[in-house]
Parts: structure tokens; C-alpha cells; sequence
């Protein structure tokens, strides 16, 4: 056999073993390429699987989370009875009731004068202090003077020698030996001369600073030997035998008020006591920044006086209930927090044998200052009553006392009285 058959056949021989290789190789590049096919798909679905448990466990704990907080897992049944405190409650009381309108403000003098330097000097002496009593017309201070006496004589002169040129010009004039013109120009002098005199009168006058009302010095501002410019505010002076309020309502309720009405008042200094005035005026235009109206309340200050200037709550009468206006001695009371207003029905909360009962009411005269309603009818006098009851309660719900109720007192605020501090759930 030839070389170049040897080497034909040689060549065949390896080309059949690589294509042989090549397909081997290829085959195994395909089993591969099938696992990790599968081995991808498992885990796909195995993460799947995963996630798929994850949220049935977060869906089972919101569940159970849901379940703990609704109304049957919380005990709020209707077979949880309501648990209630002393200061949930109140009773029904008999009493008087007034209707006002609050007001609050400073009980200030209502003669209030800045005294002021009329001119402009030295003071010479001061003779009052704060707190002193004055009378109208008394010196409170004066200044110093010597220069304004010299000026005074000096035109006391003049007056005078304008005075004898004028008499003797007069002479000459009737005497034909003056003119008319003369006898003039001397009486205008003897005039200007005289009307000088009466300034420099009048500003020594002033250098006496005199106090224009009666009453005590409030404000001292001054003192001996200082100098002034005309204007400097010296003293005040305050007259507290009358003391006013200036307080702002609300134009309805101002459609209420009328000069004269009586006002009762009470300070926090003056604790258990009340003070008596009258509304002595009303503003005819509101402010036009808060639309509210000014009435000025007046009270007399001279029998067991109080200090002015202190911060005062006043209620002006309006009007009396129902029952104290038919000349009963008292009407039915409950807190105004107790009363409810549903739709078109006004509805109090009586807690009663163990159970809440909706009562259908009927109302009257609201008293702001203590704070309480006028009950017409639905009530009885000794009933409990819900304050404040917020969500309106379950009619027929059952309720636990765990302590006695609590009369509201005489003049107490709703704060004293309608704040519930029961944590016991509203059904």
C-alpha cells in the first residue's frame, strides 16, 4: 500500500474518532443544560411553596390579631357589663336655675385720669405718694416759681405805665391836643399790656399741678427736684368707688343684654364671695376684628370695697327656667354634658337597675355659669345620669357601679363635674 493511502485512511480514521468526541461532548452539554433546567424549576417551586406559607402564616396572624381586637375577644359583649366610676355619674337635683351669659375681664376704676405737666421747669416739691388719698383740687406737686413771680410783676408794671400813657393821652385827645389815632395806639397798648399780665398769671398758676378728681394716686412717676418738659406724665389718680368690666360676648348673645340687667360677679381673690353690679352701657357697633360686642358692667365699690384691677367672671342675668319664672321654688338640674343632641331627638343616658336606659328629654334654660341644664321632663329627681358619655352607649346595655354617683354641687363648673375617669368600655 501506498504512503498517501496510509495516510488517507489515517486521516479518515481520526476525523470518524473527533465527530465521534464531538457528538459525545454534545450529548453531555445537553444532559447538563437539562439537570440545571430541572434543578431551577425545583427550586422555583420550592421557593414558591416558601413564600406561599409565609403569607398563610402572615394571613393567620393577622387573622388571629383581627379576632383579639374585635368586640369578642375584647370582652366588649353584650354581656360586658359597663364599668362606671363616681365621677361618670350624676343625679338628678332639684335646684334654681338662671340664665346668663359669662363675661370675664379686669375689674378696673372706672375713673382712671393721667396727670400731665401743663409747663415745663423744675419740681420744687412733691407731696404725694403712691397710695395716698387726694381730693379734687389738692397740690400733688408744684414747680419752681421765682422766675414766673419776676415775670408777673414785671407785666403788673407795664400794665400800669400803659395805664397812665393811656389816661393821658385821653387828656390830650379831649383837649383837641391829641389825635384820635393816638388816643388808640395808647388804649391798644394798655390792652396787650393786660393780656400779657394774664399768661404770665396762668402759667404761674400751673406750676401748682392740682389733682382733677378724687381718689387715691395709682402711679407716681416723679420726684423733688426733677426737671419736666411740658407734657411729662407726673401721676395717676384713680377713683375705685366705682369699678368697671369691660366684657365681650358674642352678637346673639348680646341680642340678650340690656342697660341695667344685673351682673354677678366672683373673684378668685375673694374666694366664696359675689359681687353685685349692673350693665350700665352697650357698644352699638362690634369690633370689626372679632365680631364681638362690648358691654361695660359697673359696680359700686364703696361699701366692704375690693381691690380694683383684679380679673373677674361675671354672669349677666337674662332670664330665669321655667320653674323659677312660675314661682317654683326649683326646677330639675343635670350637668350640660349629660344632655345629647341625636338627629332631631335630645336624649340623656339614665343608668337604672343595672342597665342604660335612652330617655327622650326635654330642655330649657342652660346656666353656663354652674354649668347646668334645665330638665322640663323625661327625669326624676334622684335618677343617675351618664356625664359626658361620648359614643352614645347601647340602649339597655348593662352597666357595673363601682362607686356611689356624685351630686353636682352648687355653682360647680362642668370641669368639676364632667370629667369621667372611668377606662371601662362603651358599648
Amino acid at each position: 500500500m501506498s504512503r498517501f493511502t496510509r495516510y488517507n485512511r489515517s486521516r479518515a480514521g481520526t476525523t470518524s474518532h473527533d465527530s465521534h468526541f464531538s457528538s459525545s461532548m454534545s450529548a453531555s452539554f445537553a444532559a447538563s443544560r437539562t439537570m440545571l433546567g430541572v434543578l431551577a424549576a425545583a427550586f422555583t417551586l420550592s421557593a414558591c411553596g416558601s413564600d406561599s406559607a409565609s403569607t398563610s402564616q402572615d394571613s393567620a396572624r393577622a387573622s388571629s390579631a383581627s379576632d383579639s381586637l374585635s368586640p369578642t375577644a375584647a370582652g366588649n359583649t353584650t354581656n360586658t357589663p359597663l364599668v362606671l366610676g363616681a365621677r361618670d355619674l350624676a343625679v338628678v337635683v332639684e335646684q334654681p336655675l338662671r340664665a346668663g351669659i359669662e363675661v370675664t375681664g379686669s375689674l378696673d376704676p372706672a375713673e382712671r385720669v393721667e396727670v400731665k405737666a401743663q409747663i415745663a421747669g423744675q419740681l420744687a416739691r412733691v407731696t404725694v405718694e403712691r397710695g395716698t388719698a387726694v381730693r379734687r383740687g389738692q397740690a400733688l406737686t408744684s414747680f419752681e416759681s421765682g422766675a414766673l413771680r419776676a415775670q408777673v410783676a414785671s407785666a403788673q408794671a407795664a400794665v400800669a405805665a400803659r395805664a397812665r400813657d393811656l389816661e393821658a393821652i385821653d387828656t390830650l385827645y379831649k383837649r383837641g391836643a391829641a389825635s384820635q389815632q393816638d388816643f388808640v395806639n395808647a388804649r391798644a397798648a394798655r390792652d396787650a399790656a393786660e393780656a400779657q399780665l394774664a399768661q404770665v398769671r396762668e402759667t404761674l398758676e400751673r406750676a401748682t399741678v392740682l389733682a382733677p378728681i378724687g381718689g387715691q394716686v395709682s402711679e407716681k412717676l416723679v420726684s423733688t427736684g426733677e426737671a419736666v418738659q411740658s407734657g411729662a406724665h407726673l401721676f395717676t389718680i384713680v377713683n375705685s368707688d366705682v369699678l368697671e368690666l369691660a366684657g365681650q360676648m358674642a352678637a346673639a348673645d348680646a341680642a340678650q343684654v340690656r342697660v341695667g340687667q344685673r351682673v354677678l360677679l366672683t373673684l378668685d381673690a375673694y374666694p366664696g364671695r359675689e359681687v353685685q353690679g349692673r350693665v350700665d352701657r352697650i357698644d352699638p357697633v362690634a369690633n370689626p376684628a372679632t365680631r364681638q360686642v362690648t358691654a361695660y358692667i359697673r359696680v359700686q365699690n364703696t361699701r366692704d370695697p375690693v381691690v380694683a384691677g383684679l380679673f373677674a367672671t361675671g354672669r349677666i342675668l337674662t332670664g330665669q327656667s321655667t320653674a323659677a319664672a312660675s314661682a317654683q321654688a326649683s326646677s330639675l338640674a343635670v350637668p350640660s354634658g349629660a344632655v345629647r343632641a341625636e338627629g332631631r331627638d335630645t336624649v340623656v343616658y339614665v343608668v337604672a337597675d343595672g342597665r342604660v336606659q335612652r330617655r327622650l328629654v326635654s330642655v330649657g334654660a342652660r346656666d353656663a355659669f354652674t354649668g347646668l341644664s334645665e330638665v322640663r321632663s323625661g327625669l326624676r329627681a334622684g335618677e343617675r345620669v351618664l356625664i359626658a358619655p361620648g359614643a352614645a352607649p347601647r340602649d339597655g346595655a348593662a352597666v357595673q357601679v363601682v362607686s356611689p354617683a356624685v351630686v353636682p354641687p352648687t355653682g360647680a363648673s362642668p370641669a368639676d363635674s364632667a370629667m369621667p375617669t372611668s377606662t371601662g368600655s362603651r358599648s
